[in-house]
């Protein structure tokens, strides 16, 4: 059975190198993903077989507890403008509370300009049937995805270059 895939895409305004630098770095997430920080944030970018743990939840940047999404990176193939080669980062989510795969696609669109393509084929731990399970967290994801590719958006704008 394949997973249910959720897809969100955005142009922004940044060469491809430039916005494939901040999806494939765990690193810059937390400023563009709403409640969401890297712990322990990592000195040195992440590679392939590296594990990271994103914790997500209101309160997480004071302190409080949140939901840990443990992730393993799994590719890393960096896009070129000239070739007109996509670039992806993915990675496979190991629990405790999501399962699944995700990533970004990052395609160069001209010079100045890349469409970035976030996907998500995740669900929750638990014994609910997969198929409703990964249809309704997808339909949260969704919402989340949409809120931080404007927001990246946005930081592109300002400040990615």
């Amino acid at each position: 059975m394949s997973a249910h895939r959720v897809e969100v895409a955005r142009i922004v305004p940044v060469p491809a190198s430039v916005a494939f630098a901040w999806v494939a770095d765990p690193r810059t997430h937390p400023r563009f993903i709403p409640l969401t920080h890297l712990r322990p944030e990592p000195t040195a970018p992440l590679g392939v077989g590296d594990e990271f743990t994103m914790v997500s939840g209101p309160g997480v940047g004071r302190g409080r507890p949140g939901f840990p999404d443990r992730m393993v990176v799994t590719a890393e193939e960096p896009p070129s403008s000239r070739a007109g080669t996509v670039g992806r980062s993915a990675v496979q989510k190991k629990g405790p509370y999501l399962y699944g795969d995700a990533g970004f696609d990052v395609v160069p669109v001209d010079a100045d300009r890349t469409r970035i393509v976030w996907w998500e084929e995740a669900r929750l731990a638990g014994p609910w049937p997969r198929r409703a399970n990964e249809v309704l967290v997808g339909l949260f994801l969704r919402g989340m995805m949409h809120v931080s590719l404007y927001r990246l958006a946005r930081e592109l704008s300002r400040h990615g270059r």
